[in-house]
């Protein structure tokens, strides 16, 4: 994990979501090179980004309190389908490494039916990926 770049972590706020927010944040506090740090919100719809703000907000200030460290982060709330969102925002950001929560937006690992998205996001990602179930 030491030579990645670029993090992006992927939270809609729930329980899994929100403990990669945090450990995320301890790894990030922990080393001594700093990659460049996203957190992405996605919200399904237009109604959605409301919530998805309020989530972001949340996640940010988690993050910087656990990573003892302010404004090393940039927060984003991209509108779609989680999955499709978070791998075109990986390939935009240039992402190296992805933090993501195994039980949300039904993110099933064992899912093998549409909107398994964690399914999804390995076979379409480059780059590590930490799943915390």
């Amino acid at each position: 994990m030491g030579n990645t770049k670029t993090w992006v972590i992927a939270t809609n706020g729930t329980k899994y979501a929100s403990e990669a927010v945090k450990y995320a944040a301890e790894l990030y506090r922990d080393l001594r090179t700093e990659p460049e740090i996203y957190i992405l919100v996605v919200a399904t719809d237009d109604e959605a980004v409301t919530q998805a703000k309020a989530i972001l907000e949340m996640a940010n200030f988690t993050f910087e309190d656990i990573a003892g460290k302010e404004g090393a982060l940039t927060t984003l709330v991209e509108i779609g389908e989680p999955g499709e969102v978070i791998i075109q925002q990986m390939k935009k950001l240039n992402g190296d490494h992805l933090f993501i929560g195994g039980a949300d937006f039904k993110w099933d690992i064992n899912d093998e039916g549409d909107g398994g998205i964690s399914n999804y996001i390995i076979e379409n990602i480059s780059g590590g990926i930490t799943l915390i179930k």
